[in-house]
């Protein structure tokens, strides 16, 4: 069976939706259900016990109900049927509410959840990225300290078109750390601003070009987490310096950034060469991120995507793939996926073209 010919599965994250607006009336069909059979028979018996109780008389319990369910006891039928619909249907509109405030609670948590999560992946890059030139430098620094030591041993020191080189890939790894902090600070600026405008719904798409910005992303991830990984990237066919294409269509930058490196990033782990095609499809922009890797089982991810958190594994939270599921959502995009053992997998990312504002 060829890639093309298998049917891409939608992933979606888990949805909490319940139909708490059946809970008044659940509780008015059980309250009446209550005050037919149960209340009115009842006021039946103690009614009867309380006579026999002054007449002196042997109550009888059949009797008693046989005469609540008689058809000119109707009028007290309905009076409890009433009251027992009524208090009934109070009771779960409290529990209606209670549970609406529940289901707030646990979608503002996850909310939170996702937020935090945007704001680490940015963190995380940077943080990998200064972790693996600082350990680049050191390298540097203990192989120059070996050459100085051989050298000072054998009483004869390189020239300096020798150590010329050394010194300047020093240079500019200690130029890329500094490079690297700066924007760790700058990113932290604009991650609060970030933060602030989802909580806000403030995030409105802008028109920008979306080659640069795709290109932008994946040297970050090249330079900043797999700077030591040889990967092999293409952009429809041609490499990232040679790609001249230019798509202009509104999206978001922050969302944008997190939902591409999120999707690439996992391919560049697991990958070596990896295929990015970008096409317009009516109103919809679809990125197609394929990669040579181990491939995944799809409709597992797709199930654990949407088990509750307290019954997934530690490890298989895949909060990457949910942030990016959350802020698709938001935009309202789609995320779907194919793969097989052995054969790679195949990322669609679907964005609308018209402008609309992130909820």
């Amino acid at each position: 069976m060829s890639p093309e010919s298998i049917i891409p599965v939608v992933l979606q994250a888990p949805v909490r939706k319940e139909k708490t607006w059946a809970y008044p009336w659940i509780g008015v069909v059980l309250g009446i259900a209550v005050g037919i059979f149960i209340g009115h028979p009842l006021a039946m018996l103690a009614f009867d016990f309380h006579n026999c109780l002054l007449t002196g008389k042997t109550c009888d319990v059949s009797g008693a109900l046989y005469y609540s369910f008689a058809f000119h006891m109707w009028p007290m039928m309905l009076l409890f049927s009433a009251f027992g619909g009524i208090s009934w249907g109070i009771l779960g509109y409290v529990l209606k509410r209670l549970r609406e405030n529940r289901l707030r609670l646990d979608n503002l948590h996850q909310e939170f959840e996702f937020q935090v999560a945007t704001l680490r992946h940015h963190y995380k890059n940077l943080a990998l990225g200064i972790h693996g030139f600082s350990n680049r430098i050191q390298r540097k620094i203990a192989h120059l300290d070996e050459t100085f030591s051989s050298c000072l041993a054998a009483g004869t020191c390189p020239s300096y078109e020798e150590l010329h080189p050394e010194f300047e890939s020093l240079k500019r790894s200690f130029g890329i750390v500094e490079d690297a902090a700066q924007r760790l600070i700058h990113t932290l600026g604009q991650e609060v601003l970030f933060l602030k405008a989802l909580t806000g719904d403030t995030l409105t798409p802008a028109p920008k070009d979306f080659y640069p910005f795709l290109i932008h992303c994946i040297e970050d991830l090249k330079g900043l987490r797999f700077q030591d990984k040889e990967l092999q990237v293409r952009i429809d066919g041609c490499s990232c310096k040679d790609c001249r294409c230019s798509l202009v269509f509104p999206f978001e930058p922050y969302t944008m950034e997190v939902i591409l490196q999120n999707i690439i990033g996992n391919a560049m782990k697991y990958a070596d060469q990896i295929q990015v095609k970008v096409r317009e499809e009516g109103n919809k922009v679809v990125v197609e991120i394929e990669d040579n890797g181990p491939g995944l089982d799809v409709e597992k991810l797709r199930e654990n995507l949407l088990l509750p958190g307290d019954r997934r594994e530690a490890d298989s939270t895949h909060l990457g793939i949910k942030v990016t599921l959350h802020l698709l959502e938001k935009a309202g995009g789609r995320l779907s996926a194919w793969s097989r053992p052995g054969a790679g997998a195949k990322f669609i990312i679907e964005f609308p073209r018209h402008v609309s504002r992130i909820t």
